[in-house]
Formats: structure tokens, sequence, C-alpha cells
């Protein structure tokens, strides 16, 4: 199949890349809609709409007591980083420094003194969610029925009433809840309304013509079977592509970062996705999914800019998509770990309203500091919620499914035992009756009914490995790569694992990052006694949150690609049997 007819789609939860295999960049979008309320009476009941929002919801425990563990927390990472001693390069004479933290009072004075300005109004930017046509001087005014990308982000009060705002993802699953537009049904028909909307409306390929089309969909390293199911039958069956594969992020991750090995870290803006990936297999053991991420790192640097009289007052993320996205920026923009960098940073921003267009001017300390260390301080990240989630890879014998013939739980249901008294039904497993030859049934030699639960994996227990003793606290980033990491099978690949850690994904940008992540997991090693391990932590020049997308476009175009296509027509006629003996992951 050709490069320009294979269409590369990489879900996130909060961006959609979306391209041709033979496109330099994916085309990246808000990965979200906005459906049309049946009724838009501005005077009905608000409360029966729905809006997710685009950063992650703050706590819901009594705001005092969580803002005083913040603030305690802050003040905590804030001392190690006062009485933190760096070294001047060899040019400067080696001289030690000791490093000075501007107070966030001295900070806060200056940014409650600061008075935005006021710019001329850009009239080409307007909103694109209503069209006007005129004719004969009359004009109709049309409304649109779903809405996507900027035309989210424009949203004012009165049009975000009119409208449900879904993002079909979260923390890196399926957004599933109990309101309005949660259930599986309506998560994959918000999935398969966006895809078509960039297929068509960005890409210009028309829906009718996708049966000349085949489609890669990269999907989560954590995966759940019933799942995939539903995303091949949207591909296959309703968008109707002529063929597709899936494959799982981190292994598209190292053919776009051109490595035969590598312990993948993916810092999402929900999550953080951990695995041990070699020779294109993904050890389901080492796989871990940590519920925090990048947004909620921006949460945290909102609560520091406000303490420290942040001057955008009427900020608010939870009802403006416009404000969540500028604090995306900021953070992007201003964060980093080069502890070089110390006391007040004067900078600026604009905001666009409807009739105003203003350009603030505020001071920063530590505080851009300070919020990307939550990554190695998971306690700043409990303002969204303490209950963090981790999430590990299930067996198979896990994840039954009816329609699979060879599922373990159907096999074990309806086999047969063979122990030297004679054959024995399995407890639990139907009766077998009529003349059905030997020949056909499935015999399970020596097998010890009292074992069946041997194959079934502990995961809650497992998960704990994540979360500290005693607290209860979900581990930081770099606990979490050495915990994933030795949980290899062999000395040899824990060796290789640690010299080769590929650091991937939009919220791994941050100057310094990879730096801070490298050294904190060489003082876990020398901890360990583990002298032997080299550690290297591996950042690639590429955008970071493309990689796996670019992988996934390299190996639909490998001379081995086409074993990998799985059909409509065998999807049509075998169903997961298929996906079974075509998958190129360990189903």
């Amino acid at each position: 199949m050709h490069a320009q007819k294979i269409i590369v789609i990489h879900p996130g939860s909060l961006h959609l890349r979306i391209g041709r295999a033979s496109d330099l960049n994916p085309i990246t979008i808000l990965h979200a809609i906005g459906r049309l309320r049946k009724t838009t009476d501005s005077k009905q009941d608000t409360s029966l709409g729905y809006h997710d929002t685009m950063l992650p919801n703050l706590a819901k425990e009594k705001d005092i007591d969580i803002m005083q563990e913040f603030e305690e927390s802050r003040l905590l990472v804030s001392h190690s980083l006062q009485s933190h001693v760096t070294q001047y390069e060899e040019r400067g004479g080696g001289a030690k420094r000791l490093r000075i933290a501007t107070p966030p009072q001295q900070i806060a004075t200056f940014n409650r003194r600061s008075v935005p300005e006021e710019l001329p109004l850009d009239t080409s930017i307007k909103s694109e969610i209503t069209e006007v046509k005129e004719d004969d001087k009359v004009e109709s005014k049309k409304i649109k029925v779903n809405i996507f990308d900027d035309d989210i982000l424009r949203l004012n009060k009165d049009e975000r009433n009119e409208y449900n705002i879904h993002f079909p993802m979260k923390r890196g699953d399926l957004n599933l809840h109990s309101n309005i537009g949660g259930s599986v049904t309506s998560v994959m028909s918000d999935l398969e309304s966006i895809w078509c909307h960039v297929i068509e409306e960005r890409m210009g390929i028309p829906r009718r013509t996708l049966g000349q089309y085949g489609a890669v969909l990269v999907i989560s390293d954590v995966y759940n079977r019933s799942v995939l199911r539903e995303l091949v039958t949207i591909l296959l069956q309703r968008l109707g592509f002529r063929a597709c594969f899936l494959v799982q992020d981190h292994v598209a991750a190292t053919f776009g970062a051109g490595l035969g090995y590598a312990c993948v870290v993916d810092v999402g803006d929900q999550k953080c996705s951990i695995s041990c990936v070699e020779d294109g297999i993904s050890h389901p053991d080492t796989r871990v999914r940590l519920g925090y991420g990048s947004g909620d790192l921006a949460q945290v640097f909102l609560a520091l800019l406000r303490k420290c009289s942040f001057p955008y007052k009427e900020c608010n993320v939870e009802e403006s998509y416009a404000d969540a996205a500028l604090i995306n920026n900021l953070k992007e923009l201003y964060c980093h770990l080069n502890l070089e960098v110390c006391g007040a940073q004067e900078k600026i921003f604009e905001v666009k309203k409807e009739n105003k267009r203003l350009r603030y001017t505020f001071q920063l300390g530590d505080e851009c500091v300070v919020a990307p260390l939550a990554f190695f301080h998971t306690e700043l990240f409990n303002i969204t919620g303490k209950k963090k989630t981790v999430q590990l890879q299930m067996r198979s014998s896990q994840q039954s499914d009816p329609e699979d013939c060879f599922d373990a739980e159907y096999i074990r249901e309806t086999g047969r035992v063979r122990n030297g008294r004679g054959d024995q039904l399995l407890d639990g497993a139907m009766p077998i009756t009529g003349d059905t030859p030997d020949e056909e049934l499935v015999v399970v030699d020596n097998f010890d009914v009292d074992d069946r639960s041997a194959n079934v994996r502990n995961t809650d227990k497992e998960e704990q490995m994540y979360f500290a003793p005693g607290s209860g606290q979900i581990v930081p980033i770099d606990v979490a790569v050495v915990r994933s990491i030795e949980r290899c099978m062999t000395e040899d690949m824990k060796r290789k694992m640690y010299g080769s850690i590929l650091l991937v994904g939009g919220g791994s940008k941050l100057s310094g990052f990879s730096k801070w992540l490298e050294q904190k997991i060489i003082l876990h090693v020398r901890s360990a006694e583990q002298y032997a391990y080299e550690v290297n932590v591996c950042v690639k020049e590429m955008e970071a949150s493309m990689i796996a997308w670019k992988g996934a476009a390299i190996m639909s175009c490998l001379e081995s690609a086409p074993e990998l296509w799985l059909f409509a027509d065998e999807w049509q006629k075998c169903g997961l049997r298929i996906l079974r003996e075509k998958s190129i992951f360990m189903w």
C-alpha cells in the first residue's frame, strides 16, 4: 500500500495527531467535539448540559485543607532549591555560588501593580461558530451542529451553554462517565466524528473514498481488548477504510527514534506511561500508566501564579477553554528545570476577549521551576485529587471475550482434563452431549483444576509497587521508571534499558527535564549498589510529541508491512479472531 494512501491516527487525551504516512508532520488539533444541544433556550436549566474541562479538575475536598498541604509541599521544594549549590562551568573558574531565589512577596508586589495594556483589536480573527449569509439584504444565521478545535477555544459564555463539549479520551483511556455522552457508544461516536472531520475538512479526503485507504491506529501500551475491538470497528465498518492495523505507542516511538530497544517514558497531558521495548515487543510486565501528566502540571503552575498575584485575575480554566489553553501555553513557554536561571524574570502574554485585546506584564520567580518538580514531588499533584490511578497490563485470561473462540476463559471452561483416571470436565464447564468425535475436543493434559487461577494476575497487589508505603502517595516518575525496569527478566536486559531511556510525549519538552530525570535515576541506581548500570536518558531532536506518530508512519511503509494489514472483509467474516492472529503485539 502506497504511503500516500495510508492515514496514521494517534489519538491522545488532549490532542489528535493525524496525517498521511508520506507527510513530514501530522495535523494536530484539539481532540474534542462540541455537539449542539437539542434545545438552546437560554432560560433553560444549564445544568442539563455537559462540559468536559481541558485541564484536570481540582480536588473536591475542602479547599483550605488542600491548599494548606499544597503550601507545605511548595515550601519544602522551594527550600531544597534555595539551598542548592551549582557549579560554574570550567571557564568560570569552577567557583561555587548559592542559588538566590526572589521572595514570592516581592514578585506579588510587582504583579499587583501591573496594569494590562489595551492593544488594537485584530479584526481578522473572528469566531467561525456561526455562518452568516446575505441574500437580498436578508441575513440568515446558521449555527453549526458540531464544532471542533479552534471553534471550541473561541466559545464565549453564552455560546458555551448551547453546546455539550466532550473530550473522548481521559487519562490515556476512554472518557466513560455517568453523565450525558459518557457511554461507550457515545464516546465511539465522538471519536468517529472527530476523525472524520479532520480527514474530510483538513486533509481534503472525501469519506466515500476511504475504501481506497489504509489506516494505522496508534494505541496505548496498556490496552483493553474490548476497546480495541470497538476501535477496529470504527475504522473498518463505520469509516470504511480498506484495511487497518494497530500499533502500540511505545513500540512506534522506538521506530520513530531509530532505536532497537529502549525503556520508553511517555509524558502525556493526563498520564505518564512507561514500558520496556525490545525488538518491537513491549514487555507486558514492565508496562505501567500513572494517573498524572502535563495537565496536572498546568494546574500546579496556575496555583503558584495565583499565589504571586497573577495579574489576569479573570482567568477561569474551568469555564473558559481559551484560558485553559493560555495556561498550557505559559507552562510550555516558561517552565523549565535549569537551576542556573534564578531571580525574578519579567514576562508578557496577551489575552483576546470578544471586544478587547490585552497585554499583561508580570514577573516569575521560582514558580517556573517548582511546578515541573511536581513530577518528582507528586504531593504537589494532590490539588487535582489525592487518589491518582495506576494501571498495569492485564493478562489475556483477565480480558475474556465471548467472540474469541481461542480465549483462555473459553478454553478453560470447555476443555476436558485428562488426569490418568479418565477424562473429567473442568469445574464449571457445560457437559458435552451428542456424538462429538474426540479429535474435536480440546484436551488439557495434567491440568490441576485447583491451579486454574495461577494464570490470573493479581494486578491490585502489583499496583502497590507504584504507591509509597504508608502514605499511599503515587510514586514520582523517576521511581516508576526504576521499578518498571527492575521487572525485566534478565540482568542483561535491565542493563540495556538503563542505558537507553527514551523520553517522548508533549509534557517532556521542558528544558532540563531529561537531565534532571537522568540524575534522579542515577541516584536510585547508586543507592542500590548497582554500579554496573550506566544510565542514559535519550532525547531526540524531533518534536517529542510526534515521535510515536512518525514511528507508526515508518512501520506502515516497511517491506514486511503487507503482512500486518487487517482487511475489512476479514474483519466482517472472522471478527475478533483475525485481530488475535494478525496483531503485532502480544494479544
